[in-house]
């Protein structure tokens, strides 16, 4: 599976942004009801947090795991290795899709931060949260998809390499 190189460029016309594009939401990104969040409960006022605790600016941040790591662990069989193809195919067209959609907002925000350049006052730049969360999605997708693409290519490696010749 290859990743796309490059994509035909859009005009750059000046409208109105699209409704909202469909966001196809696969199982795997879904927090089940139930489930405990992640959270630390606050600590009650005046409750010591400990003897030995470490002062608050000093204290180790944890380390996220993304979700697609724990849900897509190494592959073990030919069956699993087609729902990883499968569910790769899907968001590949998503990404896809979506990545365009981000460099041609990017190139109007350039070409609109140019203009404005050249104004003699210009206001403070705002930032579209819809925009932005396009921006999100599509850094998910990359990094989920390129891990799903690593294991299906591990898996083949491990299959070349354990086959048996006669």
């Amino acid at each position: 599976v290859r990743w796309p190189r490059s994509h035909t460029p859009l005009p750059c016309v000046l409208k109105p942004p699209p409704a909202r594009a469909k966001h196809v939401t696969f199982e795997d990104e879904v927090v089940p009801l139930g489930r405990p969040s992640r959270r630390v409960p606050p600590t009650e006022e005046g409750e010591k947090s400990g003897a030995g605790s470490v002062p608050p600016g000093l204290a180790p941040r944890p380390h996220a795991v993304p979700d697609y790591v724990v849900k897509y662990p190494a592959i073990r069989s030919p069956r699993q290795w087609e729902g990883y193809k499968g569910i790769f195919q899907d968001q590949l067209a998503e990404y896809t899709e979506l990545l365009g959609e981000v460099r041609a907002a990017q190139r109007r925000l350039g070409e609109l931060e140019a203009a404005m350049g050249r104004l003699p006052r210009h206001a403070t730049r705002r930032t579209d949260s819809a925009f932005l969360e396009k921006q999100q999605r599509c850094e998910y997708l990359k990094k989920k998809l390129t891990h799903i693409k690593a294991r299906i290519q591990e898996y083949d490696r491990d299959a070349r390499e354990s086959a048996v010749y006669f």
